[in-house]
């Protein structure tokens, strides 16, 4: 599906806005999707047209060990916050991104000597990143990014993702309730989806389809929290890579039928 047919889908499904995943191999990376000036074009035209907003550009940025590398990282950053610039000139769209790795306390140097830098990128080039604890990634926990940002003096350009998929079975438990209240000071953008427990391994879910919990109460606490950016309902590869029948029309509406009832069950509206 083009980017642009994709985009006709989302807003005929009756979302309010559209995060367009750039990384390699996707819709909006394959064959230089949103490479050129007409292709950006032609995804501000149908945005335009169907009034969908661009709230996220979904990238794969991970902190390199060799310089080299993170020189070409840098430039890489400068290019995704030229393309979100170039898709929405009134209201760029932020970058989010995991950062990878193995082992937080071998890590988390590095993250920090790196993402200091990419937020000079950031102030220079105008733009926003988000960062997203995984659970399978040295950058797991809120109270781990938090300390990220503390380290890089907490710059209102770079925030966080907050994914309760990532959390859940963990060990120790965490519940909505602490990795709410540890990840609102610093969260800017929440992803929604569902995880199961399969034969003692975590897979994630289409957002509201299983019962491990109820996202009307991720709606809840983050918005009593003051929380008043987007829920972005993300399809993860493990869903449209492992399932030959996958359906990516059926699980574009089921995700939103499932997240209009978590709004109406938490006393929430859209908008």
């Amino acid at each position: 599906m083009s980017v642009e047919d994709a985009i006709r889908l989302i807003a005929k499904t009756g979302y309010d806005a559209v995060e367009i995943t750039v990384f390699a191999g996707t819709t909006g990376d394959k064959s230089g999707a949103l490479i050129s000036n007409e292709s950006r074009k032609r995804v501000r035209d149908v945005l335009e047209e169907t009034g969908l907003r661009l709230c996220a550009l979904m990238a794969d940025m991970k902190p390199e060990k060799e310089d080299s590398k993170h020189y070409s990282s840098l430039s890489h950053l400068t290019g995704l916050i030229q393309m979100a610039h170039d898709l929405c000139p009134e209201k760029p769209p932020l970058i989010q991104t995991i950062l990878g790795g193995k082992k937080w306390d071998e890590s988390k140097n590095l993250f920090r000597d790196r993402l200091a830098d990419w937020n000079q990128i950031l102030a220079d080039q105008k733009g926003y990143l988000s960062i997203k604890p995984h659970r399978s990634h040295a950058m797991s926990d809120p109270t781990q990014a938090a300390w990220l940002l503390k380290q890089v003096g907490n710059p209102r350009r770079l925030r966080m993702v907050y994914d309760y998929s990532h959390y859940a079975f963990q060990t120790p438990e965490r519940t909505i309730a602490d990795t709410v209240d540890a990840a609102l000071p610093i969260t800017n953008y929440v992803a929604v989806k569902d995880a199961v427990e399969v034969d003692g391994k975590v897979r994630f879910a289409l957002a509201g389809a299983s019962d491990s919990w109820d996202q009307a109460d991720v709606v809840k606490r983050l918005y009593e929290g003051g929380y008043r950016g987007d829920f972005c309902c993300e399809v993860s590869s493990q869903i449209w890579r492992g399932d030959p029948d996958y359906d990516p029309v059926a699980a574009t509406e089921e995700c939103f039928r499932n997240m209009e009832a978590a709004f109406e069950r938490a006393g929430m509206e859209r908008g």
